[in-house]
């Protein structure tokens, strides 16, 4: 085996255009592997970073038997019952969001957080690394104000200083002791971001039965299963049902494992991502294949020589698959440099809010899945040129002395080499194109609104300093004239939520329409708190009615026209009374176009707009519409912030078009890395067949002198040429088309706007094919017209 890699060496030094060329495709495409793979293995393979990670689920309201989702948030009433069974949960917590605006230093910082139940640091298996975790007692309603911090926020904000434990921080203008410090690398259960934590402090004296406001997670019993969880919660939630029929009637719980929940999603893509490199891959290896066929075709002699003096065939095709293994490793070794690269790539392309994506890297793992590929690889692209050297011709080879090649040369190999090749192009061009016009449905989905020059960012004022409905919305209109006077603004508007950020739902009245009996019948609207210029500022179209104004006698609202369709089928509801968030009925003035708050991808829901001073709420959004770039505002609107409280941070600053094009992020990503796959495959596919072509008119020379000496014009050689790649075009075009078809079905859940099978991107890419294999033979065919007959007849 040594003799052999030696040999090998040798013979890659002394054929080094062959090698080079050789080990810059192989290098492609196991680097795209590689990359590929390390994210994988990362998302998918790897268990989440917490002990016995097997143990931890979500846990979810499931309401399919309303005909809602199977994931619906839980509220407090779900948290006590499904906490109480101990022969399921180890431990059980409930998270909610946390906007934390912190003081201190020249400029206040607004932080993301979490508001959790005391059983959070059991369930996620880690203890703070300073201090300690919550109490019993810091986990009730009026308890004192408690947080523990994240290890990037001590060691950034607080200078790493260990006495920051026992001290007291000012968060939202309210004092918080610092009770713990969380370890480096923790993984928050919830929100990726969370920089710190606090006591969720539910009231346990009757909880709500009708709320959904938080995430739940638990960690389960040991040697339960997720199976044995499903049928015990099943038990329970029949048990609700009976017991509290108003509330829970259609209610299931659904507990889902933490994994799958994280990155379940996400398979099916990387899984599409992972089969486009490896038909990379294998068209690397169909052109290096081919270039050992010739190189092999060449070796005929030596060949027949290693024959003659006792090789037999098995002897001969291990050294050649040797040389081919020795090939793909060196090609291998570069490839883990450029997955590499690759990798810091794709982690810089990936669509905000990619999940586990800071645990992404290069690995030993990957590196062996790297060192198997190269293997593995070596052995498929040597097998066929290896074989068919190894065939029992070395007598013919011997008698011809050298004066030319024998039989095909490996021709038929090679044209069935280059069949595969256009079969694995076409159905990685049909791919990308498929999602190409996917991404392209996205961008022209009229999302109601216009994202233009708005700049959006989070105001939340501190409870303690503004308490009360009356302060909140002193604080609101001294905000709102504030923005309104920064230069540049063409139109200021408040908001509590903005398209593509969240959702705010509640239960709702019809006036004269009878009260639904049962909590699962209750009607339901999604719901914004707005000013009056929201709609201009948004440029959200009035379809029926009139917008409310600033100096509105009674309570109004406003709603969407999914909301008309569906409530008022056939009805005219302007006029008419409904009852929201309050005890007073608020009377409907107008009617606007529906609104995608959730994406071009999602459907219209039922919306309500109310003017934010009806009920303000805790915290507002601003909204501007700008005359220039929206960017330009973003520090002025900290400023007028900072200049009505030092203390406060405005959080989620962002324009509009940055907000939809995250929300389509996903898309671009899996679009552009396949169109780049699929570039390459092209690439590849295009020096093959030129490769192929040449080398096939070389082999013919004598043919060619001989049809050219008997009188065949330029032009019928040109078509004698084309015509050997036009059919096996037609014949790789059909089995690509085939599995261009299958890959579209299995992509459904990735498409939008577009047919699984669509014929006008199946034909571009077939024609666009053709073009290139046309391209590429063309020279060679030129060239074989130009072959002086006499030459090649003495040549012989």
């Amino acid at each position: 085996m040594w003799q052999d890699v030696k040999y090998a060496g040798r013979v890659l030094l002394k054929n080094r255009s062959l090698s080079l060329v050789a080990i810059a495709t192989l290098a492609l495409g196991i680097g795209a592997n590689t990359a590929i793979f390390t994210v994988i293995d990362a998302l998918l393979l790897r268990p989440l970073p917490y002990p016995h990670p097997e143990q931890l689920v979500t846990v979810w309201q499931d309401l399919r038997q309303r005909g809602g989702p199977a994931t619906e948030w839980p509220g407090p009433s779900q948290h006590f019952d499904w906490k109480a069974q101990s022969d399921v949960f180890a431990a059980l917590t409930s998270i909610g969001g946390w906007s934390a605006s912190v003081a201190g230093g020249d400029v206040p910082e607004s932080l993301v957080g979490e508001q959790v139940t005391r059983e959070y640091f059991d369930v996620a298996g880690t203890r703070p690394a300073l201090g300690r975790a919550f109490s019993e007692q810091e986990d009730i309603p009026n308890a004192p104000r408690v947080v523990i911090l994240s290890h990037g926020v001590w060691t950034r904000r607080f200078g790493g200083d260990r006495a920051i434990v026992g001290r007291s921080i000012r968060i939202n203008g309210e004092d918080h002791e610092v009770v713990g410090v969380m370890p480096a690398g923790f993984t928050p259960l919830y929100i990726p971001a969370a920089a710190m934590w606090r006591p969720l402090r539910l009231n346990a004296v009757n909880p709500s039965r009708n709320l959904a406001v938080f995430h739940t997670f638990g960690r389960l019993q040991t040697g339960v299963t997720i199976e044995q969880a499903r049928a015990r919660l099943g038990a329970l939630a029949a048990h609700l049902q009976q017991a509290h029929p108003d509330s829970d009637a259609g209610k299931g719980i659904n507990p889902v494992p933490l994994h799958e929940e994280r990155v379940g999603s996400m398979r099916p893509s990387l899984f599409m991502l992972q089969g486009a490199v490896l038909f990379v891959l294998l068209i690397a290896c169909v052109n290096v294949a081919n270039l050992l066929l010739s190189r092999a075709a060449g070796r005929t002699t030596e060949i027949a020589v290693r024959r003659a003096l006792g090789a037999d065939r098995a002897r001969i095709v291990r050294q050649l698959l040797t040389e081919s293994v020795v090939l793909a490793i060196v090609g291998g070794a570069l490839g883990a440099l450029a997955g590499m690269w690759g990798v810091s790539i794709l982690k810089a392309l990936a669509p905000a809010g990619t999940p586990r994506i800071d645990e992404i890297g290069v690995d030993g793992r990957v590196l062996a899945f790297t060192a198997v590929l190269s293997l593995v690889t070596g052995m498929v692209f040597g097998a066929v040129p290896a074989l068919h050297a190894g065939r029992d011709r070395f007598g013919a080879a011997l008698k011809a002395g050298g004066r030319g090649q024998l039989g095909d040369g490996g021709g038929r190999a090679r044209r069935g080499l280059i069949v595969a090749e256009f079969a694995l192009a076409l159905v990685l061009l049909a791919g990308g194109g498929l999602l190409l016009r996917t991404f392209l449905a996205l961008q022209r989905v009229d999302l109601g609104f216009n994202p233009a020059n708005v700049v959006t960012g989070f105001v939340l004022p501190p409870p303690a300093q503004y308490r009360g409905d009356a302060a909140r919305l002193a604080f609101y209109e001294l905000l709102r004239g504030r923005i309104e006077a920064l230069p540049g603004v063409r139109q200021a508007a408040l908001s509590s939520m903005v398209p593509l950020t969240g959702d705010s739902d509640t239960d709702f009245l019809i006036e004269g329409r009878p009260k639904p009996a049962r909590s699962a019948d209750a009607l339901v609207t999604w719901y914004r708190n707005v000013s009056v210029n929201y709609f201009a500022a948004m440029e959200i179209p009035l379809t029926r009615g009139r917008l409310f104004t600033d100096h509105e006698a009674e309570p109004v609202a406003v709603i969407n026209e999914t909301a008309a369709k569906r409530y008022w089928p056939g009805e005219d509801p302007i006029g008419r009374r409904i009852q929201i968030n309050s005890d007073h009925w608020s009377t409907i003035v107008g009617i606007v176009a529906d609104v995608q708050v959730r994406g071009a991808r999602g459907t219209s829901v039922v919306e309500t707009y109310i003017p934010y001073w009806q009920n303000p709420e805790a915290g507002i959004n601003v909204v501007l519409k700008t005359a220039g770039d929206p960017h330009a505002l973003i520090e002025p609107v900290r400023r007028a912030v900072k200049e009505i409280d030092p203390g406060l941070a405005v959080a989620t600053v962002a324009t509009m078009d940055e907000l939809v094009a995250q929300s389509i992020g996903a898309a671009r990503f899996y679009a552009l890395l396949v169109g780049i796959f699929a570039g390459l495959a092209l690439t590849l596919a295009a020096v093959g067949i030129y490769g192929v072509m040449s080398y096939a008119v070389a082999q013919r020379t004598q043919e060619i002198g001989v049809r050219l000496a008997l009188g065949a014009a330029g032009r019928q050689i040109f078509a004698l040429v084309m015509g050997e790649t036009l059919k096996l075009s037609a014949v790789g075009l059909a089995l690509g088309l085939a599995g261009a078809i299958a890959a579209g079905r299995a992509m459904r859940d990735m498409l939008f706007g577009v047919p699984k099978v669509d014929a006008v991107t199946f034909a571009a890419t077939a024609l666009l094919l053709v073009v290139v294999a046309f391209l590429a033979t063309w020279l060679p065919a030129r060239r074989a017209t130009r072959i002086d007959p006499m030459i090649a007849l003495r040549a012989e």
